[in-house]
């Protein structure tokens, strides 16, 4: 009986602390996942407030295209509305200008360089985006990002077809020949039109998924 006692403590005492280190092990390990969750948390939360940052300002950055465009539009509403013969040299000469009031009708510097995207670049290449659970959310974000690339393209192919009349206008000009109406092919085509509302529409669709970011909170 004794003989059995005698053989059985050793094995109680190695499942003893068999059980300590496998206890230890286990605490460990559920506090490195602890912390590994938290700091993935910490990272996403500090990723989707770069995001959200960087939205706001692509979106004032929109309305403030808009307004800067308003005098193009202004210019080709009226060489649109009026006959060339009515057409007043003063104003079409105000209209020429490039101040504070807004888009001079030959100014053909791009603002597409004025809509940021490095906080969502650095969100793609993290890998924290696979670990968003709110995936309307992270629709919403590649739908947006992609529709500002969409804008900026647009805005920057309209403002390089606008140089191109603005270099065919200088080379008539040049040759000594007197242009009626400035830029008329361009602003009669409808383009200034289409810029201001690809600005508006990024700036009204960028705020809708700024609403969806405030849902999470």
């Amino acid at each position: 009986m004794n003989k059995s006692k005698t053989t059985i403590r050793p094995i109680i005492k190695y499942f003893r602390e068999l059980s300590i280190v496998v206890a230890g092990v286990a605490i460990t390990v559920g506090i490195g996942l602890w912390i590994n969750n938290s700091n993935n948390r910490k990272d996403q939360k500090q990723y989707l407030d770069a995001i959200k940052i960087e939205l706001e300002n692509n979106a004032k950055q929109f309305d403030w295209c808009t307004n800067f465009l308003q005098k193009s539009v202004r210019y080709a509403s009226y060489i649109m509305s009026n006959d060339k013969k009515s057409l007043n040299r003063d104003t079409l000469s105000y209209y020429s200008q490039t101040n504070d009031y807004g888009c001079g009708y030959s100014y053909t510097v791009s603002v597409a360089a004025f809509f940021p995207t490095n906080a969502f670049e650095m969100f793609k290449s993290s890998g924290s985006m696979r670990q968003i659970k709110d995936k309307e959310l992270l629709q919403s974000i590649w739908e947006i990002y992609a529709l500002i690339e969409t804008a900026k393209l647009n805005i920057d192919r309209y403002f390089r077809i606008k140089e191109e009349e603005v270099m065919k206008s200088l080379q008539l000009q040049a040759e000594g020949k007197t242009l009626d109406v400035p830029m008329q092919v361009f602003y009669t085509s409808g383009i200034p039109f289409e810029m201001v509302r690809w600005s508006k529409q990024a700036s009204k669709s960028i705020n809708e998924t700024l609403s969806k970011f405030e849902k999470t909170r």
